[in-house]
């Protein structure tokens, strides 16, 4: 069976020395017509042993696991010796001991899913499958390569997930039982690694190209029963009956179903997952959902913290949670809309899109509907047309120009403040004469409030 291999990648593997195999991602892709990228090899040498043409350059990646990368002609692969690995208890990542063998069966035992323990032999065009995992790539199957594939890693529980989705496969029953009763595993898993897990989930349709891959892989963690390790909030919001005018879901699913229409935009499908988030916060405390959208962006800022995601991160999805309600019913006076454009400039497509993917995930609007212009976006394009001043770096009056006029402190960024809104709303009012007119009139310092006295 013959695996496409670029010509330099082919030269470099077959003059490493016998036995050395491709093994992994590479030739399940290759077996399931999928593009194939990053090649792995394994070998029942280790790295120091490999036979590396001249211009090779091998540097070690992890002495602990033998694993070196190898570069070649501006190719790169990555091997590792055939091993066998003995985990603690717990669901911790990295095994306590690690043994090299020559055993090409008990490396394959070792691996996660049957799908990754498929070798090819690059030299004699020969596949070894050690555990039946050619069959599974043609009828699309995710099975454990043994019996304990998550006691002995917990994030395989989230590997399981994300490669079910990306490659649209299913997931065998003893290996969803195993994994349904092994969540707790997750507990030991560093949030970093975790985070990218569930990053590439909610983007696995991206992958391949399987339509509504990312709303499999949630929906899968819900039934596997994971979401109360990864993301326990989100696991309150099961069940959680909205009224029925509007939702024709409970929260869980009405925030699926809003990752599944959200485009794959940047932070959008994570913002698309937490921003409502807090409902659940909401309904427990008040009895109702009014002013959700502030719960949920307090309550995302806490699970990205928990989680580790960066600060920028962080600060503009907790503002897309916040905004998504405004101006709901489309009744807000323009001049306000146009000063929350401006003011949302940096995010206002990723917040359009998520207020459409909000609509549709009630259940309760067409596409076609969905698709009109929204009010943000008509506003935006009117104050573009007239010369708005978007930023106030834009105005024709700076700073300095009010230090000359007397203003002091914390009166110039209000004075600016003020004329960047009125020039916003109006924006033939953005010439000097009229700006400097209009600072006359606002006064040219603050007065600084008096300390209050410690008890």
């Amino acid at each position: 069976m013959k695996i496409h291999i670029d010509s330099d990648a082919a030269e470099l593997i077959g003059s490493l020395g016998d036995n050395i195999y491709i093994v992994g991602g590479y030739v399940r892709n290759a077996l399931c017509g999928y593009k194939c990228t990053d090649i792995d090899i394994a070998g029942p040498v280790p790295a120091q042993g490999l036979k590396l043409p001249p211009r090779a350059a091998m540097t070690m990646v992890n002495h602990r696991m033998g694993t070196a990368e190898i570069s070649y002609n501006g190719v790169k692969l990555e091997y590792t010796p055939f091993r066998v690995e003995v985990y603690n208890e717990g669901g911790e990542h990295t095994p306590s001991q690690v043994f090299f063998t020559t055993d090409i069966n008990a490396d394959a035992v070792r691996r996660d899913f049957t799908c990754n323990a498929i070798y090819y032999d690059v030299k004699r065009d020969e596949i070894i499958d050690p555990l039946g995992g050619v069959k599974d790539c043609e009828v699309k199957l995710l099975r454990g390569c043994n019996k304990r594939v998550f006691e002995s890693d917990g994030l395989r529980l989230l590997r399981l997930v994300r490669l079910a989705a990306q490659l649209g496969f299913k997931i065998e029953g003893e290996t969803a039982l195993a994994a349904k009763s092994m969540g707790f595993q997750l507990n030991d898993i560093t949030t970093e690694r975790k985070r990218a897990e569930l990053d590439k989930i909610l983007y696995a349709d991206t992958v391949n190209g399987i339509e509504n891959a990312h709303y499999r892989g949630l929906r899968l963690l819900k039934q596997l029963d994971l979401w109360k390790h990864l993301i326990p909030e989100i696991a309150d919001c099961d069940g959680l009956v909205q009224p029925a005018a509007y939702h024709k879901y409970d929260v869980m699913e009405h925030s699926f179903q809003c990752v599944r229409y959200a485009p794959p935009m940047t932070n959008l499908r994570l913002a698309a997952l937490l921003h409502d988030v807090g409902k659940a916060y909401s309904f427990k405390n008040f009895g109702n959902f009014h002013g959700h959208e502030k719960c949920s962006e307090i309550q995302s800022r806490i699970i990205l913290n928990r989680m580790r995601y960066p600060k920028d991160v962080i600060e503009q999805i907790s503002r897309l949670c916040a905004l998504h309600m405004y101006d709901m019913r489309g009744d807000t006076r323009e001049a306000k809309i146009r000063v929350f454009v401006a003011k949302n400039y940096d995010i206002l497509d990723k917040l359009v899109a998520l207020i459409r993917a909000d609509r549709l995930a009630t259940g309760m609007m067409n596409a076609e509907d969905a698709k009109a212009p929204h009010r943000f976006e008509t506003v935006r394009e009117k104050m573009i047309a007239e010369g708005a001043p978007i930023l106030k770096r834009s105005l024709k009056i700076s700073g300095k120009d009010l230090s000359e006029m007397g203003f002091e402190g914390a009166a110039i960024s209000q004075a600016l403040e003020y004329l960047w809104r009125e020039c916003v709303i109006t924006p033939a009012n953005n010439n000097s004469e009229w700006l400097k007119k209009m600072a006359d009139r606002l006064p040219r310092e603050v007065e600084e409030e008096a300390p209050t006295r410690k008890k």
